[in-house]
């Protein structure tokens, strides 16, 4: 088996692209179906099919580019869960030209039959 802390980073640039891509259905791939996320400034979202929705919407937003989360630190609590903090940064191409916003985030990843999915994030803005 592969260091989990090294495959949970894999796992997060694989997030990152999906998101850069537009691909919804793919960015909620690495979420568990019971996710919770406290969105940064906005709703908490239940459930990988809110996560879905609300990633839908973002996408159709024609003036937003990605958001991009950069893993500071992966600690392994167990074998089964691991807690990932780190950096968001989103942006969006307006006509007074790139628009950014970001923060701090925790995520927590637990190991099962579908190997490792996110259970729950947290978004701070900065």
């Amino acid at each position: 088996m592969t260091d989990p802390t090294l495959h949970i980073r894999a796992l997060r640039d694989q997030s990152n692209q999906a998101i850069a891509a537009h691909d919804a259905d793919r960015t909620v791939s690495f979420m568990a179906p019971d996710i919770v996320v406290g969105v940064a400034g906005g709703p908490t979202l239940k459930g990988r099919d809110a996560s879905r929705g609300a990633f839908a919407e973002q996408f159709a937003d024609k003036s937003f580019v990605t958001y991009v989360r950069t893993i500071e630190q992966v600690t392994l609590a167990d074998p089964m869960r691991a807690t990932e903090r780190g950096r968001w940064v989103g942006r969006w191409r307006l006509k007074s030209g790139m628009h950014e916003q970001g923060g701090s985030y925790v995520a927590e990843w637990r190991f099962s039959e579908m190997g490792w999915l996110i259970h729950s994030e947290t978004f701070i803005e900065a």
